[in-house]
């Protein structure tokens, strides 16, 4: 793990766990099953977006998977983790000299403009730190945002949403349990394998999506 992004994740894990969402960076197992679609064998070239970028630790493993010609856009809301990225790849010329296109931009995903462009989605937010209807809500853009055939893998640490299920207040519980209820459905319409990552802290399981045409997400107006 770079030792200044450890750090600035530690200070701000400390600061402010609900926006972070865990207790270190990602590791780089973790990184390696969240692009394992993104193979020698995918077609290039190719638009990839991180949602959640971090430090960096993960957007890492995707630039190195990348090839001349592919574009990868991270989305960051934090403005220290997003300058921390920049500064990160602005001291890695290979990735400009391999023709990889990489920007990153200091937003909410909320804010980006609706249209099928990413082949590939790679979110990082910590969902059980939401609500229901925000990530209801940001599934919804995964599915705008991605080309007919165009895949999306999200990670949840596994036994947190249980740990956060035990907290005092009934009003955080229901909250948990219903981001649980969102993300359940979701998977069970959508996922087409996932796999436990066991060398993470804390382990995590990775699920991967894929929308067929017309298809309505769990909980909108149009679902019967």
């Amino acid at each position: 793990m770079n030792l200044i992004s450890g750090r600035v994740f530690l200070q701000h894990a400390a600061r402010d766990f609900r926006r972070t969402g865990a207790i270190a960076p990602s590791s780089r197992t973790l990184g390696y099953a969240m692009t394992s679609e993104l193979g020698p064998h995918s077609l290039h070239p190719l638009r990839v977006l991180e949602v959640g970028g971090g430090t960096g630790s993960i957007t890492e493993v995707i630039a190195r998977r990348l090839a001349a010609g592919d574009r990868l856009d991270v989305y960051e809301i934090d403005r220290t983790f997003a300058a921390l990225i920049r500064r990160r790849f602005r001291a890695k010329r290979r990735y400009q000299e391999a023709g990889v296109t990489i920007r990153i931009y200091n937003k909410p995903i909320e804010s980006i403009e609706r249209l099928p462009r990413y082949d590939f989605i790679v979110s990082c937010l910590p969902f059980t730190n939401f609500n229901a209807n925000q990530v209801r809500e940001i599934f919804e853009i995964y599915r705008d945002l991605l080309k007919p055939g165009g895949a999306c893998s999200f990670y949840e640490y596994i036994l947190v949403r249980r740990a956060a299920g035990l907290v005092r207040s009934t009003l955080e519980r229901e909250r948990v349990k219903s981001v649980a209820r969102t993300v359940r459905q979701f998977t069970g319409r959508y996922c087409y394998k996932h796999n436990v990552v066991l060398r993470n802290l804390p382990p995590a399981i990775v699920y991967y999506v894929r929308f067929a045409d017309g298809a309505v997400l769990p909980g909108s107006d149009d679902d019967v």
